[in-house]
């Protein structure tokens, strides 16, 4: 037995059991939920690639769109005049005596503040819904729910700041709300009720705010992604410039404009609601502000209490043979949430550094094995000679049953299209087949690829089955090990070995039809070069 290195303390197994095995007991059958989300993944990437397939940069299109609200709001405060009588008529002279900058830029900067909260859901939304928030990524969870809170604050004050009359619904409710804190004295929402309460002062303390929270935002998002080796904040240019051109055209066809001045003697008698930033308030018609409060606290505390609330066992964490330690570093290159880090050598090899291990940012991927050319690195229940025996002991059922097509070894990602379900490494329907179930595509070192290639192994080709590009589990698993077979990264897949018995799909767990579509045809063209 051995201790989970988790903070829980709980005693863990570890076997030594096949890869098939392992994976078998770890990664059970997608929910209905997961399986509808990666259908309609898929049928994006029909439209897209997966290249340019939105889906996987919801947080860089975030950050995106925070750009574009930073430039265009800089450009607002230029023109923006911070007192009680001109707030509204600075901002409503962009919109109308330079619709052609002020109101462009006015626009985007609502439009993209819209976005950011919409794809902030469906960032947070995918994480949940792909299993992607438990253990080694609760950080990240806890502080995206801290960036959106900081977001809904930033954006309310905002909309204080047109000073129109949704302004004031904005201000008259937030404030109810705030006055119900114990820390204010007076009500606030008095300062809306009569002329003379509102003063220049409240715009400086409103836009002080609103500034605020863009720095507060930034570290935020730093924390966000401190965890994370080579995080993605950019989405690629295409996406970008077809959100960007999506922003204009919807701001060209339904330009951002202010409602009525906000008039405190005058009782409205419609006011458009933005359900973006206002959708907590209508609570407020249903129960008590102090309610209200309590049911927004117990919210934040149940979504930032998810990852271990429903957090299930974690695999054994990569374990480092310091003897076999070269200190190259590619290990702490490639690991995806800075598990590893190098330190001064402690056992007198003649290296300056050595790996160590954080256990509790370990994902248990293997990408580090798959780095590693020396065995300095293993997951105890999937090891690097535990792979290879499995693939020799394929490669020996495959010629002991004589199969009559094609034969040949396919590596997977538990993770993606197919999983070893029984373990034993057959594919039904399939008897010239065997696969060997990895934790990531990453973990594939070059040496456990070889393997097949062998004179004396008798195969006729390998198949390496991979999630979708851009959208590992463990975030760069399958764009390392492209780079490792094209010959751009450490340690690198031979050149002897023939590129034409190898192939590489791409497929996300529901493309299990694809998967059996590609083998075929894989087998077919083996066939094929054999009678030649």
């Amino acid at each position: 037995m051995k201790m989970d290195d988790n903070g829980g303390g709980r005693p863990q197994a570890v076997s030594n059991g096949s890869p098939g095995s392992v994976m078998r007991r770890e990664y059970e059958t997608a929910g209905a939920g997961q399986r509808l989300w990666l259908k309609i993944e898929s049928l994006v990437n029909m439209l897209t690639t997966p290249a340019f397939n939105p889906f996987y940069y919801l947080g860089a299109i975030c950050v995106f769109f925070l750009w574009i609200i930073l430039v265009s709001g800089l450009y607002l405060f230029f023109f923006y005049s911070i007192t009680a009588k001109g707030a509204y008529l600075s901002v409503q002279s962009l919109s109308v005596n330079q619709w052609y900058l002020g109101g462009v830029m006015r626009s985007l900067h609502r439009y993209a503040s819209d976005g950011l909260v919409l794809f902030m859901a469906l960032h947070a939304l995918r994480c949940y819904m792909l299993d992607r928030y438990k253990h080694w990524r609760w950080l990240a969870w806890v502080s995206g729910i801290v960036i959106a809170w900081v977001v809904l604050i930033g954006g309310i004050f905002g909309y204080w700041m047109v000073w129109d009359e949704k302004a004031r619904l904005v201000a008259t409710l937030s404030a109810h709300l705030l006055e119900n804190v114990p820390i204010f004295g007076l009500p606030l929402s008095l300062n809306f009720a009569r002329v003379a309460n509102l003063t220049d002062q409240l715009f400086y303390i409103i836009l002080f705010i609103h500034f605020s929270t863009i720095f507060f935002l930034f570290i935020a998002i730093l924390v966000h992604i401190v965890r994370i080796t080579k995080a993605v904040i950019h989405p690629p240019k295409a996406v970008a410039w077809a959100l960007l051109v999506m922003l204009l055209v919807l701001s060209a066809l339904k330009p951002a404009m202010s409602g009525s001045s906000a008039e405190l003697k005058l009782l409205a008698e419609t006011v458009p609601f933005d359900w973006f930033y206002m959708f907590i308030f209508p609570l407020l018609k249903y129960m008590d502000a102090h309610y209200v409060w309590a049911f927004i606290v117990a919210l934040t505390l149940i979504a930032a209490l998810v990852p271990w609330i429903t957090r299930s066992n974690r695999r054994p964490v990569v374990e480092i043979t310091l003897s076999n330690c070269t200190g190259c570093e590619l290990c702490m290159e490639d690991c995806p949430y800075q598990a590893i880090q190098m330190r001064k050598r402690t056992d007198g090899m003649p290296y300056p550094v050595e790996a160590v291990i954080s256990p509790k940012r370990c994902a248990s991927c293997g990408i580090c094995v798959g780095s590693c050319d020396y065995k300095a690195l293993n997951l105890p229940d999937i090891t690097e000679e535990g792979v290879k025996a499995s693939v020799r002991k394929h490669i020996k059922e495959l010629n002991e049953a004589g199969a009559a097509g094609p034969r040949v070894i396919v590596f997977t990602c538990a993770k993606g299209a197919w999983l070893d379900e029984k373990g034993d490494g057959r594919i039904p329907g399939m008897e010239s087949a065997r696969a060997v179930n990895l934790p990531c595509i990453g973990m594939l070192q070059p040496s456990m690829l070889s393997i097949p290639f062998e004179k004396s192994a008798g195969i006729d080709g390998v198949l390496v089955a991979s999630c979708k590009q851009g959208d590992c589990h463990y975030r760069r698993g399958e764009e390392w090990f492209m780079e490792r077979l094209h010959g751009h990264r450490p340690p690198v897949v031979r050149k002897s070995i023939d590129r034409a018995r190898l192939r590489v799909v791409h497929l996300s767990s529901v493309e299990k039809k694809e998967f059996i579509e590609e083998l075929s045809a894989f087998g077919s063209s083996l066939g094929e070069r054999r009678e030649k």
